[in-house]
């Protein structure tokens, strides 16, 4: 009887083991080539809030949002990017592999129309 209750727990772990792996792998990779960025105003800043790491195996998708009432420019000069997002838009942009500079650890992303406005950091992995 003890025997054939382990047994059944040690399937039961394998099987939800074995699901979880199979879940885990069909998910998007998240953090390695799409990142997303919104135009926000925190304490009386205008940010491009967002960023993270990526990978650079690949194309990078950018999910862009200005949440707020003007135009925002959105450029990183590294990846070759440079756009206007209008009030309320979402811009999806996908830069190729070879429009992006390999040399650097981070990439700036900022906004062209208003230098003031605070700029964030798109990291490499591995640097």
């Amino acid at each position: 009887m003890q025997r054939s209750t382990t047994f059944r727990a040690r399937l039961s772990l394998v099987i939800i083991l074995t699901f979880v792996a199979v879940v885990w792998a069909s998910l998007p990779a998240q953090g390695a080539d799409e990142l997303t960025f919104t135009a926000v105003e925190k304490d009386g800043s205008k940010i491009w809030e967002g960023g993270g790491t990526i990978d650079l195996k690949g194309p990078v998708t950018l999910k862009v949002k200005n949440t707020l009432t003007a135009e925002h420019g959105f450029a990183i000069d590294t990846m070759k990017v440079k756009d206007v997002i209008k009030p309320g838009e979402e811009k999806t942009i996908t830069v190729p592999l070879e429009d992006i500079d390999t040399t650097v650890p981070a990439h700036r992303v900022y906004c062209q129309l208003h230098p003031k406005h605070v700029a964030a950091t798109i990291k490499v992995a591995g640097r």
